[in-house]
């Protein structure tokens, strides 16, 4: 689905608060609008680790879903990603 971005993920409740949600409705993070004079930006936060502010909403959900996505791995593989031609797994230098 070329058009899903994680922002549709998002269910605002109450006002200027998105709850990320993953499937089955578990929550894994939220976003909230802030103000400091004329500046409007976004803190969000993953699980209870408070992420990098954003400009936009786009973003902040963006941030939060890539946090999220980043725990459903278990990591690379063993010496690294890259195939050694010579037979197993190893680095690419």
């Amino acid at each position: 689905m070329t058009d899903w971005h994680p922002m549709l993920a998002a269910e605002e409740n109450p006002p200027g608060v998105w709850t990320m949600l993953a499937p089955f409705d578990e929550p894994y993070g939220r976003v909230e609008i802030r103000r400091d004079g004329d500046h409007v930006f976004y803190r969000s936060w993953f699980r209870d680790t408070e992420l990098v502010p954003k400009p936009t909403l786009r973003a902040a959900t963006m941030l939060v879903h890539r946090a999220y996505i980043a725990t459903l791995s278990p990591g690379p593989p063993p010496g690294g990603i890259y195939p050694n031609l010579k037979g197993g797994l190893g680095s690419s230098t």
